[in-house]
C-alpha cells in the first residue's frame, strides 16, 4: 500500500478502539510536518467527545466508514484535510479493533481513498483472522450458527476469549466473572443464573468439555418468583443422534443465513416440524 501511495500527498493512520492515534505514515515527508502542526499525531485522542467531527471520530463512534472534507471537520487546522475512516471489527471476537483512517488535502479528495481504507480494512482484518487459533475459529463457527439460528443475544467464551455482539454487550457481563460461574456449574450443567434477571442455556463447543468453548444463549428471567421456577425447567439431556441432530439443524441454519423456510427445505422437513425442532432444542 506505501508503495502505491508514495508522491500521492497522502496519510495514513490507525487509532485504537478508543479513538487515540496509534502509528501514522506520510507518503511526503512535508506532511508530517503539517499533520504535527494541526495536532494530528500518535497519541492524540480523535474520538468526537475529544476532538468534535472528524473521520476516526465518526467511523468510531458509528462502526462504518465515514468521509470527513474540509469544513466539515469541527477543529479548524483540520478544514484543509479530507478524511475516510473505516472501522476494523476483530474477526473472533467481533469487538471493535481500532479504525483506519486515509487523508490527503481537501482538493485532492477522490474516489481513490475509499478504495485504499477498505485495502486496508481487508489486510488488518485477514492478518488478525491468520493469527487466531483452530480453536478461536471452531469457537467463533458456533458461535455464528446460533446467531443464525435466531436464538437470543449469544456469548461465547473460553478461557481467554469472549465473542460478544451488541445485543449481549448491553447486559455489560465481564468474561471472567462468566468464566467463574460456567466452572462452578460444570460442564454437565444445562442453564445457569447470571445474576441481575439473567440467565443462559449451555452449549459447549465440544460435547462435555468446557475448555473448548462454551456458547450461552441468554435471556431475563419471568418477573417475581416465576423466574426460579422457569430457569430451573430442565432441558432435555440429549443422545448421540439428537445431538447429530442438533448440530445439523445449527449448520444449515448457518448456511441459510437464518432463514427457516430455506433452511427446512435444505432439510427436507416442513417449516412446522422445523420450529417443532427448535423448540424441543430451545432454539425458539
Amino acid at each position: 500500500m506505501a508503495d502505491l501511495l508514495t508522491g500521492t500527498s497522502t496519510s495514513l493512520a490507525l487509532a485504537d478502539a478508543d479513538g487515540t492515534l496509534t502509528w501514522r505514515w506520510e507518503s511526503e515527508r512535508t506532511l508530517a510536518r503539517e499533520l504535527d502542526r494541526a495536532e494530528f499525531e500518535p497519541g492524540t485522542q480523535v474520538c468526537e467527545p475529544s476532538a468534535g467531527t472528524n473521520g476516526i471520530g465518526v467511523a468510531t463512534a458509528n462502526r462504518r466508514p465515514s468521509l470527513v472534507i474540509g469544513a466539515e471537520h469541527y477543529k479548524a487546522p483540520w478544514h484543509k484535510w479530507a478524511c475516510i475512516a473505516a472501522p476494523v471489527v476483530h474477526p473472533i471476537t467481533r469487538r471493535l479493533a481500532g479504525t483506519v483512517n486515509v487523508a490527503c488535502r481537501a482538493e485532492d479528495a477522490n474516489h481513490m481513498l475509499q478504495v485504499a481504507v477498505r485495502a486496508l480494512v481487508d489486510g488488518i482484518t485477514a492478518a488478525l483472522r491468520d493469527a487466531a487459533t483452530a480453536r478461536q475459529r471452531r469457537m467463533l463457527d458456533a458461535h455464528l450458527s446460533f446467531r443464525a439460528a435466531g436464538a437470543g443475544p449469544v456469548v461465547t467464551l473460553d478461557r481467554r476469549t469472549m465473542i460478544i455482539e451488541d445485543d449481549a454487550a448491553e447486559f455489560g457481563l465481564d468474561r471472567a466473572e462468566l468464566r467463574a460461574i460456567l466452572e462452578e456449574a460444570g460442564p454437565s450443567a444445562s442453564e445457569v443464573a447470571l445474576g441481575q434477571g439473567l440467565y443462559a442455556r449451555l452449549y459447549p463447543v465440544a460435547p462435555g468439555r468446557l475448555d473448548d468453548g462454551v456458547v450461552l444463549v441468554i435471556r431475563r428471567g419471568l418477573p417475581g418468583g416465576q423466574a426460579a421456577s422457569h430457569a430451573a425447567r430442565p432441558r432435555c439431556r440429549l443422545g448421540p443422534l439428537e445431538r447429530a441432530e442438533l448440530k445439523v439443524i445449527i449448520q444449515v441454519l448457518a448456511e441459510c443465513g437464518g432463514n427457516k423456510s430455506e433452511a427446512a427445505a435444505r432439510l427436507g422437513i416442513s417449516r412446522g416440524t422445523l420450529y417443532q425442532r427448535l423448540r424441543r432444542y430451545h432454539l425458539a
